[in-house]
């Protein structure tokens, strides 16, 4: 029996109202829907950083910081070096007053930097020039060791054939040929069917299917991604009810029966769960995560998550007292927010990480989230609103993960196993067990544990299209991580990067820039570009949510004040797990999230009906709006560790504080917005905007257009503006989404 067997038995009974409620002659069927074409296009300067074609450094070959090359004195700069558990200091091969370890307590942050660049493409170049590896002893298990690099320009790892040791940096025709522009975000077209079922005057049947295609691959060269795998339930899937290829999508977002008698309500099959009422926030709507495939949240404002919300199967009651109290409770199949995919236009994980999110998965699946909410009208002005939710985190916590021993038709040469290139080298030097045992031979695979999971042992593997080491940086500052922890874990928490890296080599822990660099480089020399591979964990938390409405009146009926709406919501999730750079040891915090919101419809002109008005704040202590920790804002850029004009090292790149991020104790985001119809309500004009009290805003104006009942346009821009670059703002994570969309709708 599978964990998520009572979510398919909630479905088959939806189904089945639906199937047997035509044997009865007094059903009322009701059948609706639209075809909608949407297109956005991108009027943005800034492209997404994370998209291969549009990274600025495709083109480019970049130095490696601790080579000669760049800085004479950067390549002898002392580094920290490794003291293992029997005291025995530096690795095999960085043993005291040996070339690497001349003083004994430093290793030399050059000592394995063999190229003086990077590049794309540069293992592969090597390959094809007949590099014999590191050691020049041919293939070991059928591939080549330790190959080095080899970029157009001729630069490369001294090892290599054809290299010239004069070449520096340049220009690289290899990764030009991946770059192009994505000019449309969207190009979409989308059908939807409802279909309603009044079987009596009590129960009620209710399904949507969702066709939805996407056709911005049509309009570049370079490479889209995979726009909607996301094998959660398997076979592509990401919801429960879908099914996707690459650039189509047709799911169930809707199947359920609803029974209705008396005070009681009750909702049995695939639904959403919407609770509290914002433009962009999410204080209380914490119910079900969010689908990001599509249109990331860059749709209309006051849609308020609609089209992104995850629908999965569950039951939902309602009961209303005799005093007007209300009971809402639910019991759902937990099912996981959903990100763009990687190299599509709202990708937002960078393409040199690869995303395996099953594996945490496979620990969430068949759970069930539950709660409930109590609305308390204590007057006829004053309502209050208490509740409570026990859920997986459906947005989750990034890890490193196992990578795979296999990826673009070459062994991963990180792996614990015969293909590992550092123990392929000590059997070809003779030094298996070296030292008299205190140099521990390579660690066995055990696929139990989870950093070995995919017999592997390592979160890293060579990859030609992704990052070197100075882009690969600058991906770790975005991304928002300590750059030293994250390293450190990355190495010490998987046996087979622990074992090369440590054991081995005697890198000691990243404590500081010049660390990092002799680690990055050193590995980049000899395998050319590295991937990262992470995935999600979704863990179980509680949410306490307290609110209430307070409705103004006055005897002035035209008064700004009178009807004015002032609610409140406070969400507190004790003990709720972070990311911590990519760790298994996540950051635990009590996050609090408020919100104050006025909302009005106030008549401005006798000659036009009443504009709709809200104004929102929020305050949250622990993460910004997208979830992530305010402690690992702030990470400092390339700039402060390398001077421009000698390449050399400045002191802060000796500095351990240096390079850890500043960190915000809060974060403050301010919401206005307005809709205002024409007088024939053929017109209504939309304004929004979000900003970011740190920096930053994102200001969306529109236009909707109705005719009649079956035709509608609407037209919006999205426009974001990001100042700073210090990645302490939402805004510097979507700063590539300025566009104009559009929409055509038909219905029937």
């Amino acid at each position: 029996m599978t964990k998520h067997n009572p979510g398919r038995l909630l479905l088959a009974a939806s189904a089945g109202s639906l199937l047997f409620s035509g044997g009865a002659a007094a059903i009322d069927w009701n059948v609706t829907g639209f075809v909608r074409q949407e297109i956005a296009y991108s009027i943005s300067t800034q492209d997404n950083y994370n998209n291969q074609m549009t990274s600025p450094f495709a083109d480019r070959i970049t130095p490696h910081l601790t080579h000669p090359n760049t800085n004479p004195a950067n390549a002898t700069a002392p580094t920290s070096v490794y003291v293992n558990p029997n005291g025995v200091v530096g690795g095999l091969f960085s043993a005291p007053g040996g070339p690497a370890n001349p003083t004994g307590n430093a290793l030399l942050a050059g000592a394995n930097t063999s190229s003086p660049v990077d590049c794309r493409f540069a293992l592969e170049n090597a390959l094809a020039a007949g590099s014999a590896g590191l050691l020049g002893g041919g293939k070991l298990n059928g591939q080549v060791a330790f190959p080095g690099q080899l970029c157009p320009n001729g630069a490369g790892s001294a090892f290599v054939p054809g290299v010239n040791p004069a070449a520096g940096q340049g220009f690289s025709p290899q990764g030009a040929a991946l770059e192009d522009d994505i000019n449309f975000n969207v190009f979409n077209t989308r059908v939807e069917v409802d279909v309603q079922a009044r079987i009596s005057q009590e129960f009620k049947a209710y399904m949507k299917i969702r066709g939805y295609f996407d056709g911005t691959r049509n309009f570049t060269d370079g490479e889209i991604g995979d726009h909607f795998a996301n094998p959660m339930w398997g076979n592509r899937r990401g919801t429960i009810t879908e099914w996707n290829s690459p650039d189509s999508i047709i799911d169930i977002p809707a199947l359920y029966l609803d029974w209705h008698r008396g005070p009681l309500w009750l909702r049995l099959g695939n639904q959403t769960i919407a609770w509290g009422e914002a433009y962009f926030f999410r204080v209380m709507d914490v119910a079900n995560g969010l689908d990001l495939r599509r249109h990331l949240v860059l749709g209309p404002g006051a849609e308020e998550y609609q089209d992104q919300r995850i629908a999965s199967p569950g039951i939902r009651l309602s009961y209303s007292f005799n005093n007007g109290w209300e009971l809402d409770a639910f019991a759902q199949l937990f099912s996981p927010s959903l990100l763009p995919g990687q190299n599509t236009p709202y990708s937002l994980i960078p393409h040199s990480v690869a995303v395996n999110d099953e594996i945490g998965m496979d620990d969430a699946k068949g759970a069930w989230n539950f709660g409930f909410r109590m609305t308390m009208p204590f007057t006829e002005s004053f309502t209050g609103m208490v509740g409570y939710v026990n859920r997986r985190n459906p947005d989750g916590v990034f890890s490193g993960v196992d990578a795979q021993p296999f990826w673009r038709g070459r062994a991963n040469p990180f792996c614990l196993g015969r293909n590992n290139d550092t123990n392929n080298i000590l059997t070809q030097l003779g030094l298996q067990g070296a030292v008299g045992g205190a140099i521990p031979a390579m660690p066995t695979l055990d696929t139990r544990a989870r950093t070995m999971a995919n017999g592997c042992g390592t979160s890293f593997m060579p990859d030609p299209y992704t990052a070197g080491a100075v882009e690969y940086w600058e991906n770790i500052r975005r991304g928002r991580l300590d750059e030293a922890n994250y390293l450190i874990g990355q190495i010490n928490e998987f046996p087979g990067s622990q074992w090369a890296t440590r054991e081995i080599f005697g890198f000691g822990e990243e404590n500081n820039f010049v660390d990092s660099m002799r680690t990055l480089e050193g590995f980049r020399s000899s395998f050319g570009s590295v991937a990262q591979w992470v995935g999600r964990q979704f863990k179980r938390e509680n949410i306490f949510i307290v609110g209430g409405n307070y409705i103004v009146t006055t005897d002035d009926m035209n008064s700004i004040f009178d009807q004015l709406i002032i609610r409140g919501e406070v969400s507190v999730t004790p003990n709720k797990r972070l990311t911590n750079d990519l760790s298994f040891n996540f950051t635990h915090k009590d996050d609090v999230v408020s919100a104050l919101i006025l909302e009005k419809y106030h008549r401005i002109s006798n000659e036009f009906p009443a504009t709709y008005m809200v104004a929102q704040w929020m305050h949250r202590t622990a993460t910004d709006m997208f979830g992530r920790d305010l402690d690992k804002n702030g990470t400092a850029k390339l700039g402060e560790f390398i001077d421009s004009t000698t390449g050399a090292f400045k002191p802060a790149a000796f500095n351990a504080a240096a390079k850890r991020p500043e960190g915000n104790s809060s974060a403050n985001y301010v919401v206005f917005a307005f809709q205002q119809p024409f007088p024939n309500l053929i017109w209504r004009f939309d304004m929004s905007i979000l900003v970011d009290t740190a920096g930053g805003y994102l200001l969306q104006p529109g236009v909707r257009y109705r005719p009649g009942a079956k035709w509608q346009w609407d037209l919006y821009a999205n426009i974001v503006d990001a100042p700073g670059g210090q990645q302490d703002t939402i805004m510097e994570t979507i700063d590539f989404a300025d566009e104009i969309f559009a929409r055509l709708t038909y219905f029937f």
